[in-house]
């Protein structure tokens, strides 16, 4: 009886043990897991902003990025355990404009390669921005086993996060690799453009488009759990030539030269009322413009009144109000008059303001009542004959234009990392 006790005894001990050994990860993802609000709570962890000693007032935990403004204080707690690492993904080194990419050094606290990690043991951890803004990708928070302890990382990665194909050339899928012993899993969010096979190896599949490559490891006993993507694009180019007259209906670029560069206007994201229209960029003073059927850039002209209503890819209509020089959006049709210049630049005027290209050292499209400084003047470059300016459709699926913007309404392109909008969803590139 007292031997069927002890043992009793030592089983609820080590059961009790290993309970407090054990190790939960909660993982915050900007642009995933966001707030409106000062706070943010994840499976018992909690992440608090304070306004600090911040002139600038109180930082986002909202955005593509979570940011503190310098003299906020976030403070992550936990109501699970002790909290005994912190990592925090950033998106800058100490080189920016905006000064450190994480938070200033404190007790337990590194930074490096844009990882800040803090080493501890507590229910409740301060953090003190002490440059003009800290901007954390994600949040990494894990509670209880050894301060610092950790498995190893899986690994998995392929050799190329993204690839660019065009339709026609030869396609070369990357090669995976994995450190982890735990079984890999692979998937694909768009078979008709690409899939993957058990080994990881990639084929395309037979329509233009955007598929996400995706693969998934568990954790096991030596390793922690991994993930690793590659996105895949397939286009085709369409062309845009210079235009020295505007017909109606048909589809144009907005364009400008300056510093024998050649920029192109992008739609604001399909969500946006209003936006200065950014901009792509091709080296050299060019009359004409190859741009990938991915990108749906170009703006339909349409007779209305006495001049021109301008679309974009989302079917609005640009107009000007009395107070902003950036580009209202709306349902309804607004004229623009035309005026062409010996050059080969339109004047094109809505509501007493006429679109102009690069204010100062700005590389991006407003409209002004009057000249501003180092601005130029827009050109058209109107799309080829028999050419669509969106995928070519190889079944019937339609394909969408898949452009992406960033939350603050840029356009991005496919190098970008973070939370973008495409086709109306969000979604998180890696």
């Amino acid at each position: 009886m007292i031997k069927t006790l002890r043992f009793t005894l030592m089983a609820v001990m080590m059961l009790v043990c290993g309970a407090i050994s054990a190790q939960t990860v909660v993982t915050f993802t900007a642009g995933t897991d966001m707030s409106e609000g000062a706070t943010l709570t994840k499976d018992g962890i909690t992440l608090t902003l304070k306004e600090g000693t911040s002139a600038s007032g109180l930082g986002k935990l909202a955005t593509a990025e979570y940011r503190l403004f310098k003299g906020n204080i976030l403070t992550v707690s936990s109501t699970i355990g002790n909290i005994t690492n912190i990592e925090f993904t950033c998106t800058a080194n100490n080189t920016t404009k905006y000064g450190p990419g994480c938070f200033a050094a404190q007790d337990g606290y590194t930074f490096k390669d844009k990882v800040g990690t803090w080493v501890g043991n507590a229910t409740s951890v301060d953090f003190t921005s002490e440059s003009a803004q800290v901007r954390a990708k994600t949040i990494k928070v894990t509670v209880g086993g050894a301060a610092g302890e950790t498995k190893k990382a899986a690994k998995l990665a392929f050799s190329e996060e993204k690839v660019n194909h065009e339709v026609g050339t030869d396609f070369t899928s990357p090669t995976f690799s994995k450190e982890t012993t735990a079984t890999v899993k692979f998937s694909s969010d768009n078979e008709a453009v690409a899939t993957v096979n058990a080994e990881g190896v990639i084929a395309l599949g037979t329509e233009e488009g955007k598929a996400v490559i995706k693969a998934e490891a568990a954790e096991n006993d030596e390793y922690a759990a991994g993930t690793a993507t590659c996105t895949v694009y397939v286009w085709h180019y369409v062309t845009y030539k210079k235009a020295t007259a505007i017909e109606s209906g048909k589809k144009y670029l907005i364009v400008a030269q300056r510093d024998d560069k050649t920029y192109y206007a992008m739609p604001q994201k399909e969500t946006a009322n209003y936006g200065y229209l950014q901009t792509q960029s091709k080296e050299g003073t060019l009359d004409e413009l190859k741009i990938e059927s991915s990108y749906d850039d170009n703006f339909v002209f349409t007779s209305f009144e006495d001049g021109y209503s301008i679309q974009d890819c989302y079917g609005r209509y640009l107009y000007m109000d009395a107070e902003h020089a950036a580009f209202q959006l709306g349902k309804e049709a607004a004229a623009w008059s035309v005026e062409k210049s010996e050059n080969g630049t339109f004047m094109l005027t809505n509501n007493g303001k006429y679109i102009q290209f690069g204010d100062g050292t700005y590389t991006s499209f407003g409209a002004y009542a009057e000249k501003k400084d180092n601005t130029v003047l827009p050109m058209l470059f109107v799309l080829g004959e028999g050419q669509t300016g969106i995928n070519n459709i190889h079944t019937s699926t339609v394909v969408k234009n898949n452009v992406m913007y960033n939350l603050a309404g840029q356009r991005v392109n496919k190098d970008y990392k973070g939370l973008v909008i495409m086709n109306g969803k969000k979604m998180m590139i890696k």
